[in-house]
């Protein structure tokens, strides 16, 4: 099946797979903390359940909203009781509140070993001349400084070879109407993490597209959302457990789909290791240097 906007791979995943089943010995995160942004419900919460499946010892739960954190909270200690579930309401567009967030997770839980940077926020699919300005700029606000905020919080306390993964989205790519603050808000975010890449390469950085998950915010499209093919979040979810895994280390510095299959990553590691393949660049762009 064809993904929307194309693939990495031939084949593509819409459905959970054995590939990358947290439960596998080889995926376990045991004894890691690991700290979720809109971990409180839709790709957030599927993330935190994959990890709690593949045994961490950990989960920091972060989200503006109380209620959806609580819940999450009570749905995985009663599903996976090995794993301790901690709950930090924050907004991350407030530096101040984000700064003693991430020093009360270290006091109260450790350093952090994964960092899955998942909050985001999309205004009302609008044209530009329609869209409200103000949530326009929320946009910019919390998927650019939310994410700015929470990084330089984060990188004091990380761990040796921390991981850190991005919730990215494939419209950082294509110009599609109604988008307008949205695509150019992630894009500005992705290169946020590829900076981070660039200062800190002890660190695991990988950007990942979802696919089109059926979220509230997927539900801001007017009328029925033309997309092909929906992805279940189990699959960015688990995705995300077997990236930080030693299977996935030469994804590091990359942007790919969850959707992609990780046996043909896989088998294409040595060309895309160390290459540009798997990164947004600038067609026809030479480096006389090299």
């Amino acid at each position: 099946m064809s993904s929307l906007f194309g693939s990495c791979t031939k084949t593509n995943h819409y459905e959970p797979y054995p590939a990358i089943d947290p439960t596998r010995p080889e995926l376990s995160t045991k004894g890691k903390n690991i700290v979720v942004t809109g971990g409180g419900t839709g790709i957030g919460q599927g993330i935190a359940e994959a990890f709690a499946k593949s045994g961490a010892s950990n989960i920091s739960l972060l989200s503006r909203r109380e209620a959806p954190l609580a819940s999450t909270k009570a749905l995985l200690e009663a599903h996976y009781p090995d794993t301790k579930v901690h709950v930090f309401p924050v907004d991350l567009t407030d530096k101040a509140a984000t700064d003693k967030t991430i020093a009360d997770i270290i006091t109260q839980v450790g350093r952090i070993d994964v960092l899955m940077a998942n909050a985001g926020y999309c205004h009302d699919m609008k044209d530009m001349l329609e869209v409200d300005a103000d949530d326009w700029f929320r946009t910019f606000e919390v998927n650019v400084k939310g994410n700015f905020n929470l990084l330089r919080a984060f990188l004091p306390h990380s761990t040796p070879g921390a991981a850190v993964i991005e919730t990215t989205t494939i419209l950082t790519v294509p110009a599609i109407v109604g988008f307008s603050g949205y695509g150019p808000s992630k894009f500005a975010s992705h290169k946020l993490f590829v900076y981070l890449k660039a200062a800190h390469p002890e660190l695991f950085v990988l950007s990942v597209h979802p696919g089109a998950v059926e979220t509230d915010m997927l539900k801001k499209i007017p009328g029925k959302a033309p997309i092909a093919n929906f992805s279940n979040r189990e699959v960015m979810a688990n995705f995300s457990v077997w990236a930080v895994s030693p299977e996935a280390r030469f994804l590091d510095g990359k942007y790919i789909w969850a959707e992609c299959d990780v046996d043909e990553l896989k088998a294409d590691a040595e060309a895309i290791a160390g290459t540009d393949k798997y990164t947004l660049g600038m067609l026809g762009w030479h480096d006389n240097n090299h």
